[in-house]
């Protein structure tokens, strides 16, 4: 008669214990290491990963601040000018009510751009002088908002007007004579277009929005050249605003089958003369990123080698044991993944709990405007990845050099 076996089923080592092994070798080792060693690792790993976003975020900001800028202080996101290559709309007021049917269109202001002669004292220089209805000026552009002195026209203000920075020549450097330099609020400046008689008017305000193609302009309110008949209703251009950067292409040839009679303006075929600028920033960062992610692999491949090369003997007594190479290499490899991944992860805490928060309240001040750190989440995630992937690739170059040594070289430490 047969004995019955009693007692558990007994399991024979197979592929999927081995494949354990890695995980149960990584559980041990983080339960078991220094800590302080371990949050140091992560630490130097989230500085890396910092490094390498927040150049690309800065750059991206440069790049982002200079296109806000010219769509809120001076393009709008279309500007449109008279069909048939005339100079003036001989009434914008039906060409707007048009413009403003359209559900993508969320402000549109009418300009006309006079150049003239400002005088203040002794001195004098020729600027472009805007005349503008102040209330739809202020939807279509944030100029209301980047008063430094004084403020905005109000409607109806015929004598008054406010100037940019540059115009004010607050942004002038010694020796440079640009500007009507000392011209404060309330102070009187005499501006003489051709064709129309000089006119004294009160300076009510000074703007400044870091943007020298708008802080080198002069606004007056619409009344003040209703005054003269010949100059009453017109317009030498409409600024559209719409609801998002990106869909005017859409939004023109919707107004195009509308029957709008004008010449449509993208802001980036507008903006085709500063190309080189946001080019050349482009390519410096492309090139910073390079950098930063040559730093940031060898940072990653010195820390995590060095942490692996001083375990060379408790490899060598793994593989005494019987633990196969590849698994030893596997375990090395999945413990930098997890090493990369904590430091994704504390790096990204800090950076959006702390950095651009930071940045958010104290910007980078620079001569083209207020610089944030914009993150594009396509370049974040990427990065990210890329951090992990380079930190495996760390962990399996020494893991496998170490696991082709004599077993004895690697515990005697030889």
């Amino acid at each position: 008669m047969k004995s019955k076996k009693s007692g558990r089923r007994r399991h024979l080592p197979g592929a999927g214990r081995e494949t354990r092994i890695p995980f149960f070798l990584i559980g041990k080792h983080l339960r078991h290491c220094n800590k302080w060693t371990l949050a140091l690792i992560i630490f130097l790993l989230s500085a890396a990963f910092i490094n390498l976003i927040f150049i690309n975020s800065l750059f991206n900001g440069v790049v982002e601040n200079n296109t806000n800028q010219f769509i809120h202080t001076y393009t709008g996101n279309i500007t449109l000018t008279p069909a048939d290559d005339g100079k003036m709309f001989e009434d914008a007021s039906p060409v707007l009510r048009e413009v403003e049917k359209n559900p993508e269109v969320t402000a549109a202001a009418a300009e006309l751009v006079i150049p003239a002669t400002l005088q203040y004292g002794e001195q004098k220089g020729d600027w472009k002088v805007t005349a503008i209805d102040p209330e739809r000026e202020k939807n279509a552009t944030t100029i209301s908002r980047k008063m430094v002195e004084g403020a905005y026209l109000e409607p109806g203000d015929a004598d008054g007007m406010i100037i940019g920075s540059e115009v004010a020549g607050l942004d002038s450097q010694d020796g440079d004579d640009r500007g009507l330099r000392g011209i404060r609020v309330g102070d009187t400046v005499t501006a003489t277009v051709d064709e129309l008689p000089a006119r004294d008017l009160t300076i009510r305000g000074i703007f400044r929005t870091r943007f020298n193609r708008t802080d080198d302009r002069a606004f007056v309110t619409t009344a003040a050249v209703d005054l003269f008949p010949q100059m009453k209703g017109k317009a030498t251009q409409i600024i559209v605003r719409t609801r998002k950067n990106g869909g005017e292409d859409a939004v023109v040839a919707e107004l195009k089958a509308a029957g709008v009679p004008a010449t449509f303006l993208t802001w980036e075929q507008a903006a085709k003369g500063m190309q080189s600028i946001t080019d050349s920033f482009v390519t410096i960062n492309a090139l910073l990123t390079s950098v930063g992610f040559i730093i940031a692999a060898v940072t990653i491949f010195i820390i995590i080698y060095v942490d692996i090369s001083n375990r060379r003997q408790e490899i060598g007594i793994l593989r005494a044991v019987g633990v196969k190479g590849y698994l030893i290499t596997w375990t090395y490899v999945l413990q930098a993944a997890v090493y990369s991944f904590c430091g994704v992860v504390l790096g990204t805490a800090l950076f959006f709990g702390v950095i651009v928060p930071y940045f958010r309240i104290h910007p980078f001040r620079l001569p083209i405007g207020d610089v944030n750190l914009a993150v594009v989440p396509v370049d974040y995630v990427w990065r990210s990845l890329s951090v992990v992937f380079v930190g495996m690739l760390s962990g399996l170059i020494p893991a496998l050099i170490i696991t082709r040594e004599k077993i004895l070289d690697a515990i005697l430490g030889r």
